[in-house]
């Protein structure tokens, strides 16, 4: 297997290469370009099966060097890298087929199963290659094959035509037809359950279409014109409303997507496009959702939710004074914002309330309590927000998580821990912006002596005074860098360090790396 790698960051190019399990992928050859003028002379001898690629880079971005790969390599697959939030690469992505979209900074896990999944369709396509007399004797798989063909592109006519006719499939492939996508989330779909509840669902309308699974939790069908009518929306949202009915019987947790209607079978993948965005939508509804293409087109999805710096205040100011009436609240008030909001990214929406986790964490870290490992090698939290596929899935694992942190609060106190730490912590939080917050301000403002303060934190927390007021201040600093805005001076200034040299030494003790650093390991 042969793939070409166009990334113009050298951090990013030298990383990926060094980090990606290449021969255990089952790829032998591998070549580098910088950008995607380079790519496209490095395409021309090289020939590649797979092309990753960033978005971005100088002289030619990876959108057109796909668009160069897609006119002379129909069959090469392509995966996108970008840090880049925007949907309307996604978009571009989806229309030149590519298999997967990989967000930076990049996770080498995730860019694995990307190049999998791109090796898989490949080696698929090769052995239905291999095996195309026999297919013809399968009528269901033909017509399986069909439905992806005519969302993937790089056929010819002719032979889909012949195809279809052998497997008794007669519509008019130059007349509408729409692409409608279902996600099925609970219970585990079974293949040869779908295929008889999707006939009989659909069956009596004889309105012809095509299925094919796009993977374990996705289902693509096509709607054809009948020969003497042209499809209409009536008729396709008819067809949803008896998929829905029917897959109500059987499945908890699923959504329908319905995508606008193409000109023709050949502009069917217009129709996929608009199917997917759609599907994704469905992520800010209830379960169970069913989503039909309408004259906005994708204008929904131009609203994206702008997380405010000061909810992430009131949130951890809600935490220190152990309100947690006001920050469930204040989480079910963002939920509902956001809601409102459907073209915002659903990865966005994950990383917002992921970064609420870790603040609940770090509040929980500084009362000696552990909610979850969040190491690298083992982040739970990240996992839990990960496999939520509703944003009320989302905010449910938000909910348990508060409640399992007020009821350790409360055992902790129960086992004879006072409010003194609580208190403690609550002045640290709200003066460590102080350069010259001391254990005596501390000791002064508890109205006890040092020594005891310091023995009461030491067995409540696990920390002294002086380690927990670090700590704090370092993962304050990290919040503040990602801010490219301020400078290194400023943002020392901000967690209490009048000396930038003394911060940046502090700094990189924490975490290993200086301060810009960091920022820059943050942007890419």
């Amino acid at each position: 297997m042969k793939l070409l790698f166009a990334e113009d960051e050298k951090f990013t190019r030298e990383g990926v290469l060094k980090s990606v399990a290449w021969e255990r992928l089952g790829i032998t050859e591998l070549r580098e370009a910088v950008d995607g003028l380079e790519a496209v002379a490095i395409a021309e001898q090289f020939k590649p099966d797979i092309v990753l690629t960033d978005i971005r880079m100088p002289r030619m971005d990876g959108i057109e060097l796909a668009f160069h790969l897609r006119r002379k390599y129909p069959q090469c697959k392509i995966v996108f890298m970008s840090g880049y939030a925007d949907k309307e690469y996604l978009k571009a992505a989806i229309t030149l087929k590519a298999v997967s979209y990989v967000e930076k900074p990049i996770d080498i896990e995730e860019l694995e199963d990307a190049l999998q999944g791109a090796i898989t369709i490949i080696l698929e396509e090769q052995r239905h290659v291999a095996n195309d007399t026999v297919a013809k004797e399968n009528k269901s798989y033909m017509k399986q094959e069909a439905a992806l063909q005519l969302i993937r592109g790089g056929y010819e006519d002719d032979i889909l035509r012949s195809r279809l006719l052998a497997a008794d499939f007669t519509a008019p492939l130059h007349a509408p037809a729409a692409t409608v996508l279902i996600k099925l989330v609970s219970p585990k779909p079974s293949k040869d359950k779908l295929e008889i509840m999707l006939d009989s669902a659909l069956a009596p309308s004889d309105m012809p279409y095509l299925y094919a699974w796009k993977d374990e939790n996705h289902v693509i069908i096509h709607f054809f014109s009948l020969q003497q009518d042209v499809l209409e929306s009536s008729s396709l949202q008819h067809m949803c409303y008896e998929l829905s009915s029917a897959l109500k019987q059987e499945f908890s947790l699923f959504s329908i997507a319905a995508g606008s209607i193409a000109a023709s079978a050949k502009k069917l993948q217009e129709s996929y496009t608009s199917a997917v965005l759609r599907l994704q939508e469905s992520f800010f509804h209830k379960p169970c959702t069913l989503i039909l293409h309408d004259n906005r087109g994708s204008d929904a999805l131009s609203q994206h939710y702008q997380a405010q710096l000061e909810h992430f205040n009131r949130f951890t100011e809600a935490l220190i004074e152990e309100n947690f009436d006001a920050v469930l609240q204040l989480l079910t008030a963002i939920t509902s914002d956001i809601r409102q909001h459907p073209g915002t990214l659903i990865v966005s929406v994950k990383e917002l309330y992921y970064r609420f986790l870790l603040e609940m964490d770090k509040f929980a870290q500084s009362r000696n309590i552990t909610l979850f490992d969040t190491s690298a090698e083992n982040d739970v939290a990240w996992k839990l927000i990960l496999e939520c596929h509703y944003l009320d899935d989302i905010h449910r694992v938000m909910t348990l998580k508060l409640e399992e942190l007020k009821r350790a609060l409360k055992e902790r106190t129960a086992g004879g821990m006072t409010s003194t730490s609580s208190r403690i912590v609550r002045y640290i939080h709200l003066h460590f912006a102080e350069d010259d917050l001391s254990v005596q301000d501390v000791s002064d403002h508890m109205q006890m002596t040092a020594s005891h303060l310091i023995s009461i934190f030491k067995e409540s927390t696990g920390k002294t005074i002086k380690q927990y007021v670090t700590e704090y201040r370092m993962e304050k600093a990290k919040d503040l860098l990602r801010n490219n805005r301020l400078k290194v001076l400023d943002v020392a200034s901000q967690v209490g360090f009048k000396d930038g040299e003394h911060f940046a030494k502090i700094f990189r003790k924490s975490t290993g790396m200086t301060p810009s650093e960091y920022r820059e390991r943050c942007q890419l």
